[in-house]
């Protein structure tokens, strides 16, 4: 029986020498990974009709819009209330509304990018989500300028094939005094 054993091991130590021999030759035919060490990568993701995107380290979680969010009284409108979010209140606002745009209409598209700044959580309610992007550092606009509002929380720009793509500071964003004072005055 000892020399069985020795065998079936011996069997299957053979079967795993030559999957890797196989994995290994297949490994030249897989192309070689599209990010390469010089891109940018960001969360994609719409704003009153702009294609905007937030550098990945400041999002802290995605998002759907949760079913119960429960108004605030005295609040400003773009502060759409608290939501219980596993046991964590977390204030939920209309960026696009803050930003000066029309409120979000929630949809199934619809997504909260949750932030975190010194300390405390915030849900930023956003029409969709377009998903990670990575952006070649050699497509930067140096000296870009964004107008209005938005240009407040854009410190950099990138023009890409598909158009230019504003990048948005969520650190920027809750720093902002106007931001921070979320009640009716």
């Amino acid at each position: 029986m000892a020399g069985d054993g020795a065998q079936d091991i011996h069997a299957v130590l053979q079967r795993l020498a030559d999957m890797d021999r196989r994995s290994r030759e297949q490994e030249s035919l897989v192309p070689a990974t599209m990010v390469k060490e010089e891109d940018w990568q960001g969360l994609a993701f719409v704003l009153d009709g702009v294609k905007v995107i937030s550098a990945m380290n400041e999002i802290r979680e995605l998002l759907p819009y949760p079913e119960a969010v429960t108004r605030v009284p005295g609040t400003k409108s773009w502060m759409l209330g608290l939501a219980n979010i596993r046991g964590e209140l977390l204030p939920i606002v209309d960026l696009q509304q803050f930003i000066g745009g029309g409120a979000v209409v929630v949809d199934d598209h619809s997504r909260v990018l949750v932030i975190r700044n010194r300390g405390a959580s915030t849900g930023l309610l956003v029409s969709s989500v377009l998903g990670m992007r990575h952006l070649p550092l050699s497509k930067q606009i140096a000296d870009a300028h964004f107008d209005g509002t938005l240009g407040r929380y854009v410190y950099d720009v990138f023009g890409l094939d598909d158009g230019v793509w504003p990048v948005f500071s969520m650190a920027a964003l809750a720093n902002d005094k106007h931001f921070m004072t979320a009640a009716q005055q």
